[in-house]
């Protein structure tokens, strides 16, 4: 059964949920966003299938077949996933306010997602798209290649990247303080050779570019983002650009260099620990999620142990 409306009972209380998320879990907008999408969903099967019953009445058996519900209408395993945490926290929130006495969804196990098998660069892929990029003279050509080498020595999200602001960056250091996932506030560290480009981008290309706080400045005269900064497609337009000027096959989106980063860190030996920091992954089963080792990795490991 597709989901419908909810009520304006389950509507009014969505919204109090939501000002909850918001003002003290201190959820960024599209966290509170997609949650109330996920609710809005159950509420409405929970309307066609349980009319009459307030949601403190669920069960866990009930919300399974919610989640089962949601399979049948072909939803995905990673958003019945992300379902499931949207239903814990909101049955987490009326075991605080007193209205519910147990959290139905806490004792159901998250829905198994199939192996990520994410894009990646080869290494001689990522010499040419760099190689190119720096061969670029104009100022949009230059500040590409900034953005490439920022998302290839740093395997930081797209968002990072577009938000981060020129006072964050400590070269000295080698370090930048960004806004992650959820709007929390996160050091990602800068290795020399990117350091080496930071340093010429500032003192070159910057002051060519519209006057903004951000780091990063789209000149384009019709760019309606603020403070001049990118937006989500314009950067993603950036990297394609960069990876068909260097003629490497394949699709090109700033993940991929994300899933790059993540892989080169696990082909090199370091601890997923590390890895885990190094993306600002609060959990390591997101971490393992994105790194991938080919099989011709796994067939070279083995090739070392018996050769």
């Amino acid at each position: 059964m597709s989901p419908g409306e909810p009520t304006a009972a389950w509507t009014a209380l969505l919204d109090e949920f939501a000002a909850y998320t918001r003002g003290v879990s201190g959820f960024a907008e599209p966290t509170v966003a997609n949650h109330r999408t996920y609710l809005r969903a159950f509420a409405a099967w929970w309307q066609a299938n349980h009319a009459g019953k307030p949601p403190t009445a669920a069960t866990a058996a009930m919300l399974a077949d919610f989640l089962v519900a949601e399979a049948e209408r072909g939803i995905a395993p990673r958003t019945r996933r992300s379902e499931l945490g949207a239903l814990r926290r909101f049955y987490d929130w009326l075991l605080l306010t007193g209205a519910a006495a147990t959290n139905p969804a806490a004792s159901l196990e998250s829905p198994r997602l199939p192996p990520l098998n994410p894009e990646i660069y080869t290494a001689a892929q990522i010499r040419a798209i760099l190689d190119h990029t720096a061969a670029l003279t104009d100022v949009r050509g230059r500040q590409r290649n900034l953005i490439v080498a920022m998302l290839r020595f740093t395997g930081m999200r797209s968002a990072e990247l577009r938000t981060l602001r020129r006072d964050a960056l400590d070269l000295d250091a080698g370090r930048a303080r960004v806004l992650g996932k959820g709007a929390r506030a996160r050091v990602v560290l800068l290795p020399p050779p990117l350091i080496a480009i930071l340093r010429t981008f500032v003192a070159e290309v910057r002051p060519q570019l519209p006057a903004s706080p951000l780091l990063l400045a789209n000149a384009h005269p019709f760019v309606t983002t603020p403070q001049s900064g990118f937006g989500q497609e314009a950067l993603a337009r950036e990297v394609e650009v960069a990876g068909l000027g260097a003629q490497v096959p394949g699709r090109h989106f700033p993940h991929k260099w994300r899933h790059t980063y993540a892989t080169e860190l696990v082909r090199a030996g370091v601890d997923i620990h590390v890895v885990q920091r190094l993306l600002g992954h609060q959990s390591i089963a997101a971490t393992v999620g994105y790194t991938h080792l080919s099989l011709d990795d796994l067939h070279g490991t083995l090739a070392q142990v018996w050769s």
